[in-house]
């Protein structure tokens, strides 16, 4: 059985390992400032889900977002389940849990972006109800 639970600083090695399956590879340091930069954030929450031997198998992490032209939304910034977990809830429990952030920040709008080559997310996706808004492109400048 799947359980979820606010994210903490000592799920830092999971969440390091979990990062490079989602093509995120970075330092175990890094990785331990960025979840305390979320958690000191009123505007991002960040989940585990823990498998049956209470192992954190899978994060999410979502943020509030404002925008002048349009209504305030939360988009997931990242979310992974574990290779070897995948197919047991762990993403659907873990979207849940952001969604009832939302609520709870008195926001109604939940949206995540996918990178093209994500077949597999873009079912998940449609199949917890989310619709596709529009393809974009990406552009970014290192200052």
């Amino acid at each position: 059985m799947i359980q979820t639970r606010n994210m903490q600083a000592t799920d830092a090695a999971a969440v390091n390992r979990l990062s490079e399956q989602l093509g995120y590879p970075q330092t175990l340091a890094d990785t331990t400032a960025y979840i305390q930069s979320v958690l000191d954030s009123n505007d991002d929450c960040a989940f585990v889900a823990l498998d049956a031997a209470n192992q954190v198998c899978g994060w999410i992490h979502g943020f509030k977002t404002r925008r002048i032209e349009s209504a305030a939304f939360t988009e997931i910034g990242g979310l992974v389940v574990d290779s070897n977990n995948r197919g047991q809830g762990a993403g659907r429990i873990l979207v849940q849990a952001v969604h009832a952030w939302c609520l709870e920040q008195g926001i109604h709008i939940l949206k995540v972006r996918s990178n093209v080559i994500r077949d597999g997310a873009h079912r998940f996706y449609l199949g917890l109800g989310f619709h596709e808004k529009k393809e974009q492109k990406v552009f970014e400048i290192s200052i």
